[in-house]
């Protein structure tokens, strides 16, 4: 519960400090699960963290799934103007996980408190986490 308290400090409080790689906001028709990790350019150590820990469960879990197309990740800076329309789209004006079915249905998972929380610190709680949102999504 702590943690949880610091993770949404942390996200309340805003990110400062680090900026990350661009993305190009398109989506895919192969993918059956979207993963997007919406944030600004100025970031937080929890920031970083809870995308790290999304990255690493991912990667863990998923990793064929990644390298084939099934599942897609991609990390989108709001404050870029060529992801404006995907983060309008999303309803994201800051940091943001989410997961999203891409077969038209619009299902969608929003992680952003739980990543915060487990991040890099507790990697078994983040795989937990996104085994079972994926799974669901993918069915």
């Amino acid at each position: 519960m702590k943690n949880l308290f610091i993770a949404i400090t942390l996200l309340i409080m805003g990110c400062s400090g680090f900026s990350q790689q661009n993305s190009s906001g398109s989506t895919s028709g192969e993918a059956k699960v979207l993963v997007y990790f919406f944030h600004g350019t100025h970031r937080c150590q929890g920031c970083i963290n809870a995308e790290k820990g999304t990255v690493n469960a991912l990667n863990t879990l998923y990793k064929n799934q990644l390298d084939e197309g099934t599942i897609r990740f991609e990390s989108v800076n709001v404050e870029e103007s060529q992801n404006k329309a995907l983060a309008e789209k999303y309803e994201a004006a800051w940091n943001k996980l989410l997961f999203v079915k891409n077969d038209g249905s619009a299902e969608q998972v929003e992680l952003t408190e739980q990543a915060f929380a487990y991040g890099v610190g507790h990697p078994d709680e983040m795989n937990k986490l996104v085994k079972s949102t994926v799974d669901k999504l993918l069915k």
